[in-house]
């Protein structure tokens, strides 16, 4: 390997300025990568002047910045000049508006491409004066490959240890396939496990068998590309993830991760709920749903399973900030037991009953990215919330006002 590419692959994974957090990144961290001789590399590109305005600019900056993202991500530092591939001055650019600056280079990254680039991150480091750094942080791309659409350039372009190029035809295929690849084997993971779910077979049994249950799992699109091996020996005393609906917990370890369930396990060799972290990031919560009602009926309160489910997701997301695991997320949700089952939103002044006359119900996947990820969860969950809702012949969720701001039923 080639020993500049080396350094630059060690020093960004090192403790230097792209190992902090994007906001933490100053000026002394630029200056640092002169002071050291970084070169450039597969996730790091120095550029001494702004892009400029002509068509073969912003063809340029395009083919840059999506060959990051359709490679593995990296920065793009302009304001810092080279010589041979090294940093070697940070010279800074002007501008007598960073925060229009930051605004512009972000509005021309979101709609230059086909598909939109989402995942990235634009930041301005003042030098003196008008001048200073812009630093640009892409992420990986998981809806790529992405087209470069400004220009009248319709290419495909990905970043390698000696820069960018256009995608050839089996870089696209692979590409491509890869994608699919992914989504088909984060689906597989949820019918695997709702079959063993439906028969209790999980690390717990959630109430008896056939009862009505709800499953929900949170999968981040790393878990299947990435190497992630989660370490619980971390949190101690702490207990995650806590059971949906849960007012106390148990911890316990299974063959997928850590677990926490809720009810008395040792006794009647049943919970109420458990949730699991595997190890590579998936979380799962299981829950039974309380089935009641007048005259016979067997209904169960939806606006209370809803705020159970932003619960639960609100924690997941939350840990996973914690412990740097990236966006893109596929959320799911089932009913399991549900069959003969209504959901009216007020049973008590006579709204009409529709039963599910099947036993499962399996909502639309749910794709989140950072975005949605750091939005409130019900506002989020609206989509799948509506469908719950319609699988029981309501027209939507009632938690949602004219506005389409959420509302505490």
């Amino acid at each position: 390997m080639d020993t500049n590419i080396a350094r630059s692959s060690e020093y960004l994974e090192s403790e230097s300025m792209f190992a902090r957090e994007f906001d933490d990144i100053a000026l002394s961290d630029l200056q640092a990568l002169v002071e050291e001789g970084i070169p450039e590399g597969r996730q790091l590109e120095f550029k001494r002047d702004h892009y400029g305005r002509k068509d073969e600019d912003r063809r340029e900056f395009a083919a840059d910045v999506s060959a990051m993202a359709n490679a593995v991500g990296g920065y793009l530092v302009i304001g810092v000049d080279e010589r041979n591939g090294i940093a070697s001055d940070v010279s800074g650019v002007a501008t007598p508006d960073p925060d229009g600056l930051v605004r512009a280079v972000s509005d021309t990254i979101r709609t230059s491409f086909e598909p939109p680039i989402l995942e990235f991150r634009v930041k301005w480091i003042a030098i003196e004066g008008e001048r200073g750094v812009l630093v640009i942080k892409m992420a990986r791309s998981w809806s790529a490959p992405h087209r470069v659409t400004v220009a009248k350039d319709y290419r495909f372009f990905i970043r390698d240890e000696n820069g960018k190029h256009p995608m050839s035809v089996e870089e696209l295929r692979r590409a491509f396939l890869f994608a699919s690849e992914v989504e088909e084997r984060i689906r597989r993971f949820r019918t695997e496990r709702l079959e063993i779910l439906t028969n209790n077979e999980g690390p717990l049994a959630v109430g008896a068998d056939g009862e009505t249950r709800l499953v929900m799992q949170v999968v981040p699109r790393a878990s299947f590309t990435e190497s992630i091996s989660l370490s619980f020996d971390e949190r101690g005393g702490t207990m995650w993830p806590w059971p949906l609906g849960a007012s106390g917990a148990n911890p316990m370890y299974s063959l997928d991760g850590l677990v926490a369930y809720s009810g008395p396990e040792e006794q009647s060799g049943t919970v109420r709920a458990f949730s699991t972290l595997f190890r590579n990031g998936i979380a799962e919560a299981v829950a039974k749903l309380n089935v009641g009602g007048k005259d016979g009926q067997r209904n169960i309160y939806l606006t209370g399973v809803e705020q159970g489910i932003a619960s639960g997701i609100r924690q997941i997301l939350g840990e996973y900030k914690r412990r740097s695991i990236p966006a893109p997320y596929t959320i799911f949700v089932s009913l399991i037991g549900i069959r003969g089952v209504s959901a009216p939103i007020d049973e008590w002044r006579g709204s009409i009953n529709y039963p599910y006359r099947s036993d499962r119900i399996m909502l639309p996947e749910l794709n989140i990215d950072a975005r949605g990820a750091a939005d409130v969860p019900e506002n989020t969950l609206r989509p799948l919330f509506d469908l719950m809702w319609n699988a029981f012949g309501q027209r939507g969720s009632p938690s949602y006002d004219e506005s389409g701001k959420y509302v505490r039923c």
